[in-house]
This record gives structure tokens, sequence and C-alpha cells, in this order.
């Protein structure tokens, strides 16, 4: 994705395109981990105020290793 931004479209925010990414490596003692819940809440509370949005999130499993095997799609923080 980096080098398609910046040397396909350098002018456009790569934030725009791509989704807030969380890379939690250590479980819930991870500093990502404490972002992370705390930013789907603040989601949780902003979906239930405006019922067009949707509080998604893509869950990959590993590090360089699963290859999209595993690959999840889900709404509710216990099953994430």
């Amino acid at each position: 994705m980096r080098n398609y931004y910046t040397y396909c479209c350098e002018k456009e925010d790569v934030f725009d395109t791509l989704p807030l990414t969380f890379h939690i490596k250590t479980g819930t003692s991870d500093p990502q981990y404490s972002k992370y819940q705390q930013y789907y809440e603040s989601e949780r509370i902003a979906c239930s105020q405006d019922k067009a949005r949707k509080n998604i999130w893509i869950i990959k499993p590993g590090e360089n290793s699963n290859r999209g095997n595993g690959i999840k799609v889900e709404n509710e923080f216990s099953k994430i």
C-alpha cells in the first residue's frame, strides 16, 4: 500500500481509504489493545446514536504466517 500511495496517488491521503488498524502483538497486556478497546467503545456509542453506522471489524490472526487463513469479520467485542 505504501508503494501505491507513494508512486501512484501521492496527493491522496492514505487514511481516507485504509481502515484504522490496531496491531496487537501480546494480547490484552499490549498498549494497542487498550487503545483498541477505547476506540471500540466510542464507535459502539456512535453507532447506537446513528443507525447507519456499523461497528464492524476484520480480525486477522497470526504474524506473517496465516496467508489469509482464519480471517473473521465480527462486530461484538466479546467475539473479537
